[in-house]
């Protein structure tokens, strides 16, 4: 019996070897590999089968963690010794600043990057953004960026052509393509 994380490699084999259209919007540019969030360890363990897979279609990969995002951030804060003792106060600061700073984080590894059209951006670990900013916002915010493809490993659900992080949020509309099993 072929494990799920297989078949997900397998659904993305075939969704990285089709021809990519570069007169695509940005947001069209965006794939989503959707799977259940008990299934996170098995697909850290196998990324390097998704950076294979895309090598072998003749792609380029370049893989890109959120997980240092928020820490960055908050370490960098001038109130953060405040914000730990009443963290209610920190609500505001996560809709604008953070919001902003994520946006910009992304940009800069995306831009330090060096991609091209030609290039697969793999986002991992969006779900360290959970219950700091929205997924969405941040792929808005860095969509015109994406001269290729941009990959999320997302951890939720896709129904009815709604994601949803960790199955906890609602979910948005998104015009990004979804692999799932």
């Amino acid at each position: 019996m072929i494990s799920k994380v297989d078949q997900l490699i397998s659904a993305f084999d075939k969704v990285v070897r089709e021809p990519w259209n570069n007169t695509l919007s940005g947001q069209e540019k965006v794939w989503f590999l959707v799977y259940d969030p008990s299934e996170q360890r098995k697909i850290d363990l196998r990324i390097g089968d998704f950076e294979n897979t895309t090598i072998k279609s003749g792609k380029k990969w370049v893989e890109i963690s959120l997980k240092s995002c928020f820490p960055t951030w908050m370490a960098a804060h001038d109130y953060k010794e405040e914000y730990f003792q009443d963290p209610e106060a920190l609500v505001d600061q996560l809709d604008v600043d953070f919001k902003e700073y994520a946006i910009r984080f992304l940009l800069d590894k995306i831009n330090n990057s060096k991609c091209d059209e030609n290039t697969l951006i793999a986002i991992k670990e969006a779900s360290s953004l959970f219950g700091f900013t929205r997924m969405s916002d941040v792929i808005n915010g860095c969509s015109s960026a994406i001269e290729g493809r941009m990959l999320i490993f997302f951890p939720g659900e896709f129904e009815k052509n709604q994601y949803r992080l960790l199955d906890a949020r609602d979910g948005w509309d998104y015009l990004a393509r979804p692999i799932t099993l």
